[in-house]
């Protein structure tokens, strides 16, 4: 019987280390612009935002990120993420970071500047994050 008790725990605590990693990751800091990037079940939702308005000529407000909300799928390899939007274009991979038990992700430069200096600058995305609070 224990045996089976120990095989169960294993197998949950596989499948959460799995799915630890979905959800909304946000700015870590107060932002008037920037993305916020949804994982959810091998799917990506990729929104951009600022709290700039544009107003063309006509008076009309200009859609500053053209191709946003993104969508498509995503894998992870190691830290890697791989993301494949749904119009097939390419796109360069992020990085799937932990620290003090948070997940950022990271744009290759933030994620260089981890690995030489141990810290990302200012603003990584993190999921979860909540500048407000």
């Amino acid at each position: 019987m224990n045996l089976h008790v120990f095989a169960a725990a294993l197998i949950a605590a596989l499948l959460f280390g799995c799915v630890s990693h979905e959800g909304t990751y946000s700015p870590d800091c107060i932002a008037y612009e920037g993305s916020n990037i949804e994982f959810s079940d091998g799917q990506f939702i990729w929104e951009k935002f600022t709290d700039q308005v544009i107003v063309d000529d006509d008076g009309e407000v200009v859609n500053q990120f053209p191709g946003y909300p993104m969508r498509g799928t995503y894998r992870i390899d190691g830290q890697i993420v791989y993301m494949q939007p749904d119009t097939g274009e390419s796109m360069e991979h992020m990085y799937l970071h932990r620290r003090d038990n948070r997940y950022y992700l990271l744009t290759a430069e933030q994620f260089e500047a981890w690995e030489n200096n141990s810290e990302y600058g200012d603003c990584a995305l993190m999921l979860g994050a909540n500048p407000n609070d």
